[in-house]
Formats: C-alpha cells, structure tokens, sequence
C-alpha cells in the first residue's frame, strides 16, 4: 500500500520541479526582455504575427475543416517553396521596405506623412520620363529622389510656417499629384513616351533605366535595390541612434514643449524630417517601376480616380513594425510572403481565396496597433519577476512545513 504512495509522490515531486523550471525560465526570459526594448518591441510584434496566423488558422477550420491543415502548410511554406517563390517575395518588398521606412521616419517626429502616395507617385511619374528618354538607372533613381523630397518639402513648410496640419495637406497633395500627372499627360506628354497599345499608360521602363539584378542564379529580380534599401535603413536607424539630430528629431515628437524649453528649432526638424521621408518615398516609386524582370506600367491618365496603393501599404508596414527602420525590413518580407501563398491557396481550397490572404494581413495589421499594450503585459511579467521567482522557491518548503505538526499539537496529541 505503501509503494503506489511513494511513487506518486515522486511523481508530483518530478512535475513540480518540472514547472518550477519553466516558470522560472519563461519569467528570466520576460525579465531580460524588459531590459532591452528593442527586444521587447520585436517579441511584442511577434506575438502580434502569431495571434493573426492563429485567428487565419480559425478561419479556415471555419471554412473548410477538411483542407485546413493543408492550407496552413501552404501558407506558410510557399514562399519559400523554391528559387522563384523566394525571389519574388524579396523583389515585391524591397519597395515596401522604402515605404513603411518613410511613414515611420516622419513618425520619429510625430508627424503622420499620409501625403507619402504623392511622394510615390511623382518619384515613380519622374524616373519613367527620365528612363523613356535615355538616362541610366542611376539618373532616374536621384530624381525620382529629388521629386519626392520636394513633395516632402511642400508638407513640411506648410506644417512648420503655418500650422497646417500634415495630414490635411498630404492627402490634398495625393490628390493634386494625381490629376497634375493627368493634366501633363493630356496636354504635354509626347506620344512617344505612352504605351502604343494602352494610351493610358507610359511606356515600360528600358533596360537602361532599370535596376541591375545581382545576378543570384534563379532570382534575377533581386536587384541592387535590396543593397540601396539596406543601406537606407542602417543609415537612418544610425542617425536616429547615434546623432545628436536623431536625439533632438524623437525629442521632439516625444516631448515638443521639452524640446523647445532645450532650444531645439522645431520649423527645421519639420521641414528636414519631411524632406527625407519624401525622398525615400521617391525612390520606393521608381523601384516599383524598375525591376529587371517584372517591371509594372505607370498609369498616367486620371480617369481611373484611383491612387497607388504602394504608398498606404507603408502605414501597414511601419504599425507593424512599430515604426523601427530595421523592423520594417522583417515586417515587409511578412506581407509579402502572405501574398506569395494567394494563388496556391486557391488549389487547395475554393474557399481559400484572395481575400483569405488579405484578411490575414488586415489581422495583423490590427492586432499590431495593439503592440503598446504588449509591450506593457511584458513589463508587468517583469515587475511580478521577482515576486513570483519567490514564491516558486518557497512553496515546496512551505508545503513540507505545512506537512509537520506544531509542538502544539504534538503534546496535545500526547
């Protein structure tokens, strides 16, 4: 009778040291975390990818139970199923990196730069104009830079002099871009320069305007856009982090009444702030209309009353990545590996369609606009630390206390 006791009791002995560790472990883990708030900010966007696959996965459970485990095999292994699928998902991000770089450099500062489709699509209208006409790609790609920076320019004055508020005024810029490029098209755009078959568009980009792929075997989309787009983002995260500019431009969207009591000139880290996000909004433009392999069409007629997506996908990117330069590179490789999965997904079920991908991502993006509230669970794991860390070592001496009668209640039972 003895025996099943004593094995059950190591048994429990077993589990709880096993749980204690785990405890201890997940807790150490939340408590170097708190410490470190890149870390902490990259595990909170973590989390939010995680919570908008589970939500995806429920989906498809939802909608079709019996192909639900091979829907989410596809998702997540299609891109990187081969060469193609991998080059595609990187050349299809490069851009977004730029975008969602722009909106989160003008987020350092406070300023939301809505006006960023504007910026997109001057840089793109300019270097397509540029390439048409002969100029290699190094020329368009500094005037499609230039064009976005002066859009940029625009915002920011009137935000700096005036007060006006940036997000009014980029969205009427969106629009005034938008029917001005129409305008030129209509009145001054040679016929040389559109598309013979579709009038409506310019013609593609020539092979000298275009991007010089890097000439990995099986992925000749990959250009020296990736080394441009790199190259930008450490040099903005090293101006943020490492420049007294990048101290006073987050002082200044952190604390403007703190920033102005330090001297700091908010009308020039207005203008300046808007001016680089324009200009990497200009390049994200040509680079969507360069690419070596797939080069897409610029539509310069206004008829269509419908702006470039390119530019608004940027705010997607930045939320996801919490408005960090480097984080936007993981968050933009997330979308469009999502969007690799669209066509196979359809093979594997007809209810798995185009807009189960896009709801996937409109999921994350969602949850990600929760990142704070994450970031701040975490720092309450690690406040009950310490807390919790003493309460698993005292609780196995607690219990053998709990098991020994008082010297009461020994003579009692005397």
């Amino acid at each position: 009778m003895h025996k099943p006791n004593s094995s059950l009791k190591k048994t429990a002995s077993a589990f709880w040291r096993g749980t204690k560790k785990g405890g201890e472990k997940v807790l150490s883990f939340f408590h170097w975390l708190d410490g470190k708030k890149g870390w902490r900010s990259f595990a909170s966007g973590v989390i939010c990818v995680l919570i908008g696959l589970l939500a995806g996965f429920i989906l498809m459970i939802c909608l079709d139970p019996k192909n639900c485990w091979e829907g989410l095999v596809t998702l997540l292994t299609q891109g990187a199923s081969d060469s193609s699928s991998i080059d595609r998902v990187i050349y299809k991000a490069i851009p977004m990196i730029l975008s969602g770089l722009s909106i989160a450099f003008s987020f350092k500062l406070g300023l939301f730069n809505i006006g960023i489709t504007s910026q997109v699509t001057i840089g793109a209208f300019v270097a397509l104009l540029l390439g048409i006409y002969g100029f290699d790609w190094y020329v368009c790609l500094v005037a499609a830079m230039m064009a976005g920076a002066a859009v940029g320019f625009v915002i920011g004055f009137l935000k700096a002099r005036f007060n006006v508020n940036e997000v009014l005024s980029g969205i009427m810029l969106n629009w005034i871009i938008y029917y001005m490029i129409g305008l030129i098209g209509t009145l001054y755009l040679p016929g040389s320069y559109k598309n013979k078959t579709a009038p409506s568009f310019l013609k593609y980009m020539p092979a000298a305007g275009r991007l010089p792929s890097l000439g990995i075997s099986g992925m000749m989309g990959i250009t020296v856009g990736l080394l441009i787009a790199l190259f930008i983002v450490i040099a903005l995260q090293i101006l943020l982090d490492r420049t007294v500019f990048g101290f006073e431009l987050k002082l200044s969207g952190t604390n403007k009444f703190a920033a102005q009591y330090a001297g700091i000139s908010q009308t020039a880290k207005i203008i300046l702030a808007l001016i680089i996000s324009g200009a990497v909004a200009g390049i994200c433009g040509y680079m969507l209309y360069a690419n070596p392999e797939s080069p897409l069409q610029f539509r310069w007629d206004s008829g269509d009353k419908t702006l470039l997506a390119d530019g608004f996908n940027g705010i997607s990117v930045s939320l996801i990545a919490q408005n960090s330069p480097v984080g936007c590179i993981f968050s933009s490789l997330l979308l469009t590996y999502i969007d690799s999965a669209q066509t196979s997904l359809k093979s594997v079920s007809d209810y798995y369609n185009i807009h189960y991908t896009e709801l996937i991502k409109a999921i994350i993006i969602y949850v990600a606009s929760f990142s704070s509230f994450i970031n701040l669970l975490i720092q309450k794991w690690h406040g009950s630390h310490e807390e919790m860390s003493s309460f698993l070592a005292l609780t196995p001496q607690r219990n053998e206390n709990l098991k020994q009668p008082s010297q009461g209640s020994q003579k009692e039972a005397k």
